[in-house]
């Protein structure tokens, strides 16, 4: 089989996420996100370094996502 036979025979890339689900995890991670970012702002200059490093990038992480999910959610696909 030469490589334009396997072009041609290939499948389209799909989602491993159902786009009906777009709202829901859009819901969930922008949530957390917020929880996140809750936590790191709460934190006083007694915790260590790493521990608000560590809630700031989960909270970022989760709020990207959320942002990503969203504009999905709304038809805009990035």
């Amino acid at each position: 089989m030469t490589a334009l036979e396997d072009w041609m025979a290939g499948s389209p890339i799909s989602a491993p996420i159902p786009a009906v689900a777009y709202p829901v995890v859009t819901l969930v991670t922008i949530s957390a996100g917020i929880l996140a970012a809750g936590s790191f702002i709460i934190q006083g200059n007694k915790t260590p370094i790493t521990q608000q490093l560590q809630s700031a990038v989960i909270a970022s992480t989760l709020l990207g996502f959320g942002a990503i999910f969203a504009s999905n959610a709304a038809g805009v696909y990035l």
